[in-house]
């Protein structure tokens, strides 16, 4: 009878882990909403250049926060998506790390010097940052700490003097990839990165992102070197 029981308790053990495994895959496969163009979170991409999933990330970031500026890093950008469904595993692909979304206050001189140290090390690197509120321009044919020409907000060189709340993730916000400058106190968190993302495409349903010209990357001969 002892053995029977066992065996009862086994089988049912079994039985939940298999129901627990085919609702979680069921889970994986549900979906949030369409894309109707590719989703580009190639890692050679998101680490050189302005792509239409980071401004899709930053522009969640500032839907949940209300914050007008936001900052992440390519590196936390890990999958791209096809055209088509986008499921909830696609959507933790991309950010696999649960990383917080924050806000923190920064000055323009601030923002500047954040986007100076993530172009640095160009091309390649987790820190490369993509934005939304803001509109920055860089030469890598310059020495590190003076590869940034021109940041715009609003259409207009940002104010050096000018107090700013900034969206951005947790581990940038603790100084993650020696953004020291982002190492300030947190103002508000609203989440996971995946989390926000989820919801933002839930409330969008069909999202067709754009590379809009956030970021525009100059080479030396195309402008002239005047340094």
């Amino acid at each position: 009878m002892k053995r029977e029981l066992t065996l009862i308790k086994a089988l049912l053990f079994g039985a939940f882990f298999l129901i627990l495994g085919v609702t979680q895959l069921f889970a994986f496969e549900m979906v949030l909403g369409k894309t109707e163009v590719y989703l580009d979170g190639a890692r050679e991409n998101v680490r050189s250049r302005e792509t239409n999933l980071g401004n899709l990330i930053c522009d969640s970031l500032v839907w949940i926060s209300g914050a007008k500026i936001a900052i992440t890093n390519g590196g936390g950008i890990r999958e791209s998506v096809e055209p088509g469904d986008i499921t909830l595993e696609a959507v933790l692909s991309i950010h696999p790390f649960s990383n917080e979304v924050v806000t923190i206050e920064l000055t323009g001189a601030e923002i500047v010097a954040a986007l100076e140290h993530g172009v640095s090390t160009y091309p390649g690197w987790g820190g490369f940052p993509h934005v939304s509120g803001i509109k920055y321009s860089f030469t890598p044919d310059r020495p590190a700490g003076q590869r940034i020409l021109e940041v715009l907000y609003e259409g207009k060189p940002i104010d050096l003097e000018a107090t700013f709340v900034v969206v951005t993730n947790g581990f940038l916000a603790a100084g993650g990839d020696a953004f020291e400058m982002l190492n300030k106190e947190i103002v508000d968190s609203f989440g996971p990165m995946e989390e926000v993302l989820i919801n933002f495409i839930r409330e969008k349903e069909v999202v067709a992102p754009e590379v809009e010209g956030r970021i525009t990357i100059f080479r030396i001969e195309t402008f002239g070197d005047d340094s």
